[in-house]
């Protein structure tokens, strides 16, 4: 008996202590620790880096940790380029590089990764990760570096490729590829390293398909005139302005055509014309849009009207502007656009006045003979000068700005930017640029070395003869906050 109590003591205890056990315990779970921010590292590569007399075709990279690529193709770049492009995978630890192409007897290879391997995990990224290699019994050595600016908007721009060319022809760059290229960082600035000597031509293209050549007219492109000799030391100070050798606006005239297109164009014009008298049943009416801020009127700009139609005619006699409370009419002019659609009226605005301008229905006739539905009355106020800011602005130019520019007449144009676009600018005189009658708000500050004294920038020419660089813009840094009522006189040296 005294055993079996025992045994249920023994039982009814340990069943107390579970329970008591559970309620307590709290389950954690490991912490993880820290986030790994370290890029993977090369444990082995066969063959070695730095080979000399090779003669694989596959090159297996070995590294600390499971690896994978990062649009390896656009990103890797191999110098001399190849006709085809190496085939490189990842597995596990180990990235493959395999080789299509007969590589050149004693010549220096590089492969340049850039930042497409990287770990699997948190993808860290090994930076400009590169692998060279000769055919011959040596390694070139020689190195080139540069930097590439936007000569429109004195902007770095990166991805941009630097090609050298052994070929010193000007239309290589159209026909072939290049012995070496790389590509700019996004501080603008490039090398070419593992460089045999000789004399290159030098040439950047900035494009969308990738192939290497010039030949779009949407391409920018970037040049040195003169060949660069590279023999026994390295070069540096290579700079290059980026521009488009055509304004991609401009259409291109139309090419011949034979008897064919003509009759072909014949039928196509006699099907628009079928098109264009159902779209006078369905044409809206003819209106007038003024450009207004709020109802106001910009000091000292031109009043700009839009028409949503374009206008066969416009009697700007039968048009009227009144001015102050009482309307007195007032002397004004207009100018058309090419377009017919939109009219600048010119006068010299009083501020804080009201204005009336009124269109009779008969004024103005659009390109179907339609008028205004009935007299079409535009009134607004004209701004007054304390909504704007001043922006006046000393210009130093630095000894060694001077001695690079080397050009005695060189012109210098204020520009201020806001959105990408030119608000104002202005040639600087004396050392000084004011501008009155500025809308507030934030604006870049750009300077122009407007060579030919033509107020606004050129672009280059390499096609044509002679050869031209573009006109060079130098962005100032930091933004001007102007306020209304404000006058800023900021002195900036380049």
């Amino acid at each position: 008996m005294y055993q079996y109590i025992r045994s249920w003591a023994f039982w009814l205890i340990s069943f107390m202590i579970a329970v008591s056990m559970t309620r307590c315990a709290n389950i954690v779970p490991p912490g993880g620790g820290p986030r790994d921010s370290l890029p993977p590292s090369l444990a082995a590569v066969n063959p070695p880096d730095s080979s000399l007399h090779f003669k694989n075709k596959k090159v297996y990279f070995v590294f600390d940790e499971f690896v994978e690529l990062d649009n390896v193709n656009d990103k890797l770049i191999v110098s001399p380029t190849l006709k085809r492009t190496p085939i490189v995978t990842a597995k596990l630890r180990t990235v493959t590089m395999e080789l299509k192409d007969t590589l050149q007897e004693n010549t220096t290879y590089t492969f340049n990764f850039a930042d497409a391997i990287r770990d699997i995990n948190e993808r860290n990224a090994i930076p400009d990760f590169q692998y060279v290699v000769s055919t011959g019994n040596y390694l070139d050595s020689l190195q080139m570096m540069g930097h590439l600016m936007d000569a429109e908007n004195g902007v770095p721009d990166s991805n941009v490729a630097v090609m050298l060319y052994r070929n010193l022809e000007d239309s290589i760059v159209s026909k072939e590829k290049p012995v070496y290229y790389a590509k700019t960082r996004p501080d603008g600035s490039f090398r070419f390293k593992n460089m045999a000597p000789g004399t290159y031509k030098i040439f950047a293209l900035k494009e969308e398909d990738r192939d290497l050549q010039y030949n779009q007219p949407s391409e920018k492109i970037a040049f040195v005139e003169k060949p660069i000799v590279i023999k026994e030391k390295n070069i540096e100070g290579v700079n290059l302005l980026l521009f488009m050798e055509r304004d991609s606006t401009i259409k291109e005239p139309l090419a011949p055509q034979d008897s064919l297109d003509l009759a072909q164009e014949q039928e196509d014009k006699e099907r628009e014309k079928e098109k264009e008298k159902e779209k006078k049943k369905k044409t809206p009416k003819l209106q007038i849009t003024p450009t207004l801020d709020g109802g106001l009127q910009e000091l000292p700009a031109p009043l700009q009207l839009t028409f949503n139609l374009p206008l066969r005619t416009l009697d700007s006699a039968r048009v009227t502007l009144g001015e102050d409370s009482t309307f007195t009419p007032v002397t004004f002019h207009t100018q058309m656009d090419s377009t017919h659609t939109k009219l600048s009226v010119l006068y010299p605005w009083k501020e804080g006045l009201p204005y009336r301008m009124i269109f009779p229905a008969d004024a103005a006739t659009d390109t179907t003979g339609q008028q205004l539905p009935k007299a079409d009355t535009i009134s607004f106020k004209s701004k007054k000068s304390s909504d704007y800011a001043i922006f006046g602005v000393t210009l130093k130019i630095s000894d060694s700005t001077r001695q690079a520019i080397n050009n005695d007449t060189m012109h210098y144009v204020i520009q201020l930017v806001q959105d990408k676009t030119i608000k104002y600018s202005g040639t600087v005189v004396n050392g000084t640029w004011l501008q009155k009658f500025i809308t507030p708000g934030e604006y870049e500050v750009r300077v122009l070395l407007d060579a030919n004294g033509n107020g606004k920038w050129d672009r280059g020419q390499y096609y044509k003869e002679p050869k031209r660089q573009p006109e060079r813009v130098i962005l100032v840094p930091g933004k001007q906050n102007l306020k209304a009522y404000w006058t800023v006189r900021p002195t900036i040296e380049i």
